[in-house]
């Protein structure tokens, strides 16, 4: 059960990237749909076909992972908790979707995540590569040791530039891939999140990113 809360909670991670952000409310932009293992959201005219089989985590499950991503990453540091909340009020999950249910018998459960950060009022975010500058200088203050392949670098998605950032993560004895890819659009950093193990798993995960479509 512990892989299949890691790989998807520990994408908590990607709202730890400032304490310097002005405050705001939650964003009142919609969550999109699922139907027929195609996720559709409107308001960012965007499409993206889910594998199939895959699980997708309501509400209730998804909030359950990022308290215990903010948990692992922040441990008893007081600082780095009341960053992850502040970021939290400017975010929203968009999409949760796991290979496997989660607590199923595996090794590691390969996850998939949307989600969105409003970002207004910081005009020094100019794309996505900027916005991953500021994620990973939070993975590199949690308290889950991260080490970073490459440099960030753009990729094409769904004919949008995305920002691209390649990390590894290790807790205990696992050793944890994941890719940030991040834009901004219509006002927020929007960003998949996509976790594996092995070069199969990153297979599966590349075709549902070349799925991508944005109106």
């Amino acid at each position: 059960m512990k892989g299949s809360v890691w790989a998807g909670a520990i994408c908590l991670m990607l709202l730890a990237y400032s304490s310097a952000y002005p405050q705001g409310g939650a964003p009142s932009l919609d969550a999109g749909s699922v139907k027929d293992s195609t996720y559709t959201n409107s308001y960012f005219g965007m499409q993206l076909r889910i594998p199939e089989g895959w699980q997708v985590q309501d509400n209730e499950a998804t909030r359950a992972l990022l308290e215990r991503g903010k948990a692992l990453a922040a441990g008893d540091d007081k600082n780095l908790n009341s960053m992850y909340s502040a970021s939290e009020l400017r975010s929203l999950t968009l999409l949760t979707v796991f290979k496997h249910p989660l607590g199923s018998p595996v090794e590691f459960n390969p996850s998939f995540m949307c989600m969105v950060e409003r970002i207004e009022g910081l005009p020094g975010l100019k794309n996505g590569s900027d916005y991953l500058f500021h994620v990973r200088k939070g993975l590199s203050l949690s308290k889950i040791q991260h080490s970073f392949e490459k440099e960030i670098y753009n990729q094409t998605v769904g004919g949008i530039v995305f920002g691209v950032l390649d990390t590894t993560l290790t807790i205990g004895t696992n050793t944890i891939h994941q890719k940030y890819f991040s834009t901004l659009l219509k006002g927020y950093a929007l960003s998949f999140i996509i976790s594996f193990s092995s070069d199969q798993e990153l297979q599966s995960h590349n075709k549902t990113i070349e799925s991508i479509r944005f109106r």
